[in-house]
């Protein structure tokens, strides 16, 4: 980006996933310190020196894919690229350290032998996410200051929790002591939760015990809704969502349309019409604990994935699942015609692909029946158009011939159209599946070149 340095980092901060900064790393830290938010938030940092001799992972490494960044941008300059996070060896940064001591213990006796384990681990402390300990230890003066040094929350279990959890090293004379026969061990498993595994069993020096387990990859789905297409539609959620993914999954188009956003995200891409197969594999990666963005456009949650996303799971509420909203379609076609949208309305889908013919007429009629502004979403495809010329029927029989009707296609995107046609002179031939329909109603006007219905019915 063109600009002062400091400038275009804050822009691209701003509007990027992925940032390589040309220059010391020094003042890229300096630069970088005003901006960050937070890990999961922040974007992936690579410093290239001037020399282009190395590329540094400096911020993001996991989180925001900087490791995977630097080895990028080394293989591109011929650079060697640096990787700072000792957790890298076991491809995550989540352990905790479960943790006993004698009463008294200092600082010093746990950082000890809590580093000779994190060590034995191929691990740092930048790799725990939390100690764990028995409940007898809360107040314990030198293992508070151990934690607060590096600025991590310590659980606490009962002695009853810990001695139903099943350890490879028991102690009988500690289980005789405070009624547990395992608190480093057994705590580092209770609190890295269910699916873990002791990475490394207990350790003793004079006045402390370690353990180290491993947290099991959680997954997490965000449903993401895209808007109209353009970037500036997409909401500030949504974008912190496709930033965070590990893996973007949609329709080729829409992946398309990201790709231009984030153009070094890991993408999978299916063919249209393999909405269940995309709902499914999005699971599937989230099961293997990823960070999966599902996208569609408009909204995720209406004509779109959300609902195939909960079918398939089927209740199971193992998986951690967001639905984040976008603009929808009739939103965006209504505020580009002007605002035909200000009384009741009905939105109806013409594809037959899950609902039949005949349910999609009766909707169409009852929507026309009762007067209401009608929005009409998959309108045609190439072989799909008879339901479409019924639309024009029914319509026409409760509406007057020149009740207006507002046609967008391709809203908010480079070949954007946007028109109004009376109903009666309305031309079938010119409407396909990137076309949005908003048929007016009995108070629906056109005021100058804006569709507008009143919101007050007038005799």
């Amino acid at each position: 980006m063109a600009g002062p340095p400091g400038e275009a980092l804050e822009q691209a901060w701003r509007e990027s996933r992925h940032i390589v900064f040309f220059g010391a790393a020094g003042i890229a830290v300096r630069l970088a310190a005003p901006l960050l938010s937070g890990k999961d938030v922040d974007p992936a940092l690579v410093v290239v020196d001037d020399a282009g001799r190395h590329a540094i992972s400096l911020l993001g490494g996991h989180e925001s894919g900087a490791n995977e960044l630097a080895l990028w941008v080394g293989s591109q300059l011929g650079a060697q690229p640096v990787v700072t996070t000792a957790s890298e060896i076991l491809g995550q940064r989540r352990l905790v350290l479960g943790l006993g001591c004698s009463r008294g213990a200092s600082a010093e006796a746990i950082e000890g032998l809590a580093r000779e384990t994190l060590l034995e681990a191929q691990a740092s402390i930048e790799s725990v996410a939390g100690i764990a300990t028995i409940d007898l230890k809360r107040d314990e003066p030198g293992l508070d200051a151990y934690a607060r040094r590096w600025h991590l929350p310590v659980h606490c279990f009962s002695a009853a929790d810990l001695d139903a959890v099943q350890v490879p090293n028991p102690s009988a004379v500690v289980a005789q002591a405070i009624g547990t026969a395992s608190v480093a061990e057994a705590a580092a498993l209770l609190g890295a939760g269910a699916g873990s595994t002791l990475l490394v069993p207990k350790r003793k020096s004079a006045q402390v015990t370690a353990a180290v387990a491993l947290i099991q990859a959680q997954g997490h789905l965000d449903v993401v809704g895209l808007g109209p297409g353009g970037r500036e539609q997409l909401t500030f959620e949504a974008w912190e969502a496709l930033r965070a993914a590990n893996v973007i999954v949609g329709y080729r188009f829409y992946v398309d349309i990201v790709r231009e956003w984030l153009p070094l995200a890991v993408y999978e891409a299916l063919d249209l019409g393999e909405e269940t197969e995309r709902a499914r594999r999005a699971i599937e990666l989230t099961r293997a604990g990823q960070r999966v963005a599902l996208v569609s456009s408009g909204d995720a949650g209406i004509y779109a994935l959300a609902g195939l996303v909960f079918e398939e799971l089927n209740g199971d509420a193992s998986i951690d699942v967001r639905v984040i909203p976008g603009i929808t379609a009739a939103s965006s076609a209504a505020a580009l015609l002007g605002a035909p949208l200000m009384a009741d309305f009905a939105v109806i889908s013409l594809s037959d692909l899950h609902v039949p013919a005949t349910v999609i007429l009766q909707r169409l009629q009852a929507a026309a029946a009762g007067d209401l502004v009608t929005v009409i979403y998959n309108p045609a495809s190439q072989r799909r158009r008879i339901l479409l010329t019924e639309m024009h029927r029914i319509l026409s029989t409760y509406r007057t011939p020149d009740t207006p009707v507002g046609i967008v296609r391709h809203a908010y995107r480079p070949d954007q159209t946007v028109t109004v046609s009376p109903l009666k002179s309305l031309d079938l031939d010119a409407i396909d599946m990137f076309t949005v329909l908003v048929v007016g109603n009995s108070q629906t006007n056109l005021m100058g070149d804006r569709m507008v219905t009143r919101r007050r019915y007038r005799d």
